[in-house]
């Protein structure tokens, strides 16, 4: 176990599933398994919440609205040492989850892992393998891929920024914004060429035509690099050029006002 987690957790995984409204009805979940809990935080609940028959399965009601107060919940209940945090639409791999929590259970220094989703981990490179975190290379984390280690979270106090993430401000980032504040708190991640689920649809942040999503990424680099934003900045808009639709779009990018 890390040194970090605290005598009183229990044992084992703890997957908090952000949700709202009816969407509660489509979640499927793996079968119950050994160390593996889930917590289904369901905003606008409806008047019913599903039949739960299960012992690894709990409903939070919660009377917040956006992903992030979501997962700030989730940070607040979790009574196991490893949270790892997962949308209403994404397929879990229980292996996969596992893994990742011997990871960080086998390396004191480490508050935080990274996984991958099914079909974007790379075959060569880099980032083939482990490696350690860093803001330049933490950009591409989402749910379910990263575990937190709950204890130094807690005594660092770090939360998701409420102004990022779907249903607030900016709709975007908030997964970023939170690895970075734990780098800037001096707490340590690593990557692990360990797939932890899959996405089959979209997310928001593969949306790269949404005038408002782009003001949000903006937003999103000068929240977690200050002062240092601009060159990363104009680093961002000349990888993704593409993406943002050429030369001409990437500048509008680096100069639209918002």
């Amino acid at each position: 176990m890390t040194a970090d987690i605290t005598p009183s957790l229990p044992s084992g995984i703890t997957v908090a599933i952000a949700t709202i409204g009816a969407r509660i009805n489509g979640i499927i979940l793996p079968a119950p398994t050994d160390g593996l809990r889930y917590e289904v935080l369901v905003q606008m609940p409806p008047d019913v919440l599903p039949i739960n028959d299960r012992p690894d399965l709990r409903y939070t009601a919660i009377n917040t609205r956006g992903l992030s107060h979501s997962r700030n919940s989730a940070l607040t209940q979790c009574e196991t040492p490893f949270l790892v945090f997962a949308d209403d639409d994404m397929e879990l791999d229980v292996v996969g989850l596992k893994a990742l929590a011997a990871e960080l259970a086998r390396a004191p220094d480490l508050a935080f892992a990274a996984g991958w989703r099914a079909g974007r981990l790379p075959v060569t490179g880099p980032r083939a393998g482990a490696y350690r975190l860093r803001k330049l290379n933490a950009g591409r984390i989402c749910a379910p891929e990263l575990m937190v280690c709950v204890a130094p979270l807690r005594r660092h106090g770090i939360t998701f920024d409420t102004r990022f993430g779907v249903g607030a401000e900016y709709p975007v980032g908030e997964d970023y914004i939170f690895t970075c504040d734990m780098l800037d708190a001096g707490l340590c991640g690593a990557a692990f060429p360990i797939v932890t689920g899959a996405h089959p649809h979209l997310s928001t942040g593969d949306n790269w035509h949404d005038a408002g999503l782009l003001v949000a990424r903006r937003a999103v680099l000068s929240r977690c690099f200050g002062s240092a934003a601009v060159p990363v900045l104009l680093a961002y808009a000349l990888r993704h050029r593409k993406h943002l639709g050429g030369w001409r779009d990437a500048w509008r990018f680096l100069t639209a006002k918002g």
